[in-house]
């Protein structure tokens, strides 16, 4: 860990199980962190905080303020926000907040940069999560008990093609394959929320997460855990492939042996063929 991680950090936490896994690390080495969120799961997060702030609508005004009474010149952004807080809480945003949104885009890479501009702008950086759980990095190949099928990989490749176009528009991380078919592609509802999408159409088919180029590895990383396999399983799906080196798999041991238990191939790959 680098001097400024040493430091009082702050953690801005947003739903999943990824800001849960990274505040109780920093818990578990003595460094519980001021904890600001939007979840109502609070009694998850108390026990792993040094301090935690409930927030009823985002604030960035408040959060700068916290942080900064914390001791903390350093924060770490894990886990997703809503998009439905930003079109459903505009009347209860706060200034810094305000003028954030009227400077930015919607879409996801647009406004988290943005968000930590502002931040850096108010001398806080933005540590990437990944340095925190390295461990939890998706490696090449496969990462379960058992390979994807001919059949799986075919649609994992298709996938893979798919994502190279929609991941330089700003949407998309993921999608679901089945048959060569697209099946569903992720917007702003969440990939366990495609996941259940893709089920409902197919009941069978790939799903394919990765990361668009030159995306700042300081947030948004690609995610997947437990309630990941779990919901494929549910919905009928067969094989998971992650982009290998960016993508976490938060609980990776809970997280494999489910797959392996549901008979669920899961693969890190690259994004060229």
């Amino acid at each position: 860990m680098t001097e400024t991680v040493r430091s009082p950090l702050a953690l801005i936490a947003g739903e999943g199980v990824l800001p849960v896994a990274i505040a109780r690390k920093l818990s578990e080495e003595g460094r519980p962190p001021l904890i600001l969120t939007l979840r109502n799961d609070l009694e998850t997060l108390r026990p792993l905080a040094g301090k935690l702030i409930h927030l009823r609508a985002p604030s960035m005004g408040r959060c700068v303020r916290e942080i900064k009474s914390w001791g903390a010149t350093a924060l770490i952004m894990a886990g997703r926000v809503p998009k439905r807080v930003i079109y459903c809480l505009p009347l209860l945003f706060d200034p810094l907040t305000r003028s954030i949104l009227a400077r930015s885009l919607r879409d996801d890479h647009s406004l988290l940069g943005s968000i930590v501009s502002a931040f850096e702008e108010e001398g806080i950086q933005v540590l990437p999560y990944w340095q925190i759980l390295p461990e939890f990095l998706a490696s090449e190949g496969r990462l379960s008990e058992r390979d994807p099928t001919e059949k799986e990989w075919a649609d994992v490749n298709c996938g893979r093609e798919i994502l190279r176009v929609t991941l330089p528009c700003s949407f998309g991380q993921a999608v679901a394959v089945a048959d060569g078919a697209v099946v569903a592609v992720e917007a702003m509802e969440g990939t366990d929320a495609m996941i259940e999408r893709a089920g409902a159409l197919s009941g069978t088919g790939s799903v394919v997460k990765m990361m668009k180029d030159g995306q700042d590895l300081r947030y948004d990383l690609p995610t997947i855990g437990p309630v990941t396999i779990e919901t494929m399983h549910k919905a009928g799906l067969t094989c998971l492939a992650v982009e290998a080196g960016r993508t976490l798999i938060v609980n990776p041991d809970d997280t494999l042996s489910r797959a392996g238990k549901y008979g669920i191939a899961v693969v890190g790959i690259i994004p060229s063929v």
